[in-house]
């Protein structure tokens, strides 16, 4: 009976996480790179890269650097809103918003303006407010950058966030034990359900996920558990990026974007 549940176990487990179907895709154009670091595209057409920890937003016409010596290393970005671009710099507990042209708008430094916080991921969300999940008190909230005040919406977490995503509405998250959550501006919790393994990952939506595992892009469907391969020529990559249709890879000197429409 035993080695029946094993086999039924086994059975359902593959037919979520296992099975796969292939996604094809249209090469447009390929771009040269010295970038140490690709983050991503936006809808206008500029890369956003890092090199020795200089931030780059380009195109073939104009190229922009920002650069904050001071804050040591830039540790996520938030690309919601090109107009208003995120960086986190997690050691130095210090917060950088940045214009369509990388100038610096607001900087915010957690150790002076609010030493109780240690925020571990932030995000762009509405009026004025940054997402900001607190590892100190391990809870998730708003944070207003004009009045420099946290506002927690959630109870404390029970389970560490190993990677995050936001948007204006909501604040997904995978934790380490693979569950997918996601938080609305009220601090609704929803457990969207649980995902593969991956080396890298973003989180398209509430039901799609791109994660790569070695040398493999798939795409993930929470609701139905099921994964597609995208076909990608490229034997080995560094990382991706998902924008409106258009998938960019980033290998060890080259940005090459692909026309992909997701199921």
């Amino acid at each position: 009976m035993q080695n029946i549940f094993k086999i039924v176990f086994l059975f359902h487990f593959c037919f979520g996480f296992c099975q796969q179907k292939n996604i094809g895709l249209t090469h447009l154009e390929t771009q040269k790179t010295e970038a140490d670091a690709f983050v991503g595209k936006d809808a206008f057409g500029y890369n956003y890269t890092l090199s020795d920890n200089v931030f780059r937003k380009e195109n073939k016409q104009q190229k922009w650097d920002y650069k904050n010596i001071a804050l040591g290393k830039i540790e996520q970005v938030d690309l919601t809103n090109p107009l208003q671009i995120v960086l986190f710099y997690k050691v130095m507990n210090a917060v950088v918003v940045l214009d369509n042209q990388l100038n610096e708008t607001i900087k915010i430094n957690f150790s002076e303006t609010n030493p109780e916080l240690l925020p571990q991921w932030v995000g762009l969300t509405t009026q004025n407010r940054l997402w900001l999940y607190d590892q100190a008190s391990q809870k998730l909230g708003m944070y207003d950058y004009q009045k420099n005040t946290f506002h927690p919406i959630s109870v404390p977490f029970e389970t560490p966030i190993i990677h995050s995503k936001s948007d204006y509405n909501y604040f997904y998250w995978v934790d380490n034990q693979q569950n997918l959550y996601a938080s609305n501006n009220y601090g609704k919790i929803s457990f969207l359900g649980k995902i593969p393994e991956f080396d890298q990952i973003q989180i398209i939506s509430s039901k799609q996920i791109l994660l790569k595992k070695g040398a493999l892009l798939n795409l993930f469907e929470v609701e139905k558990q099921t994964s597609q391969i995208v076909s990608l020529p490229e034997k080995s990559f560094d990382n991706f990026y998902y924008k409106e249709q258009i998938l960019s890879i980033f290998t060890t000197n080259e940005i090459r974007n692909y026309k992909i429409i997701l199921p």
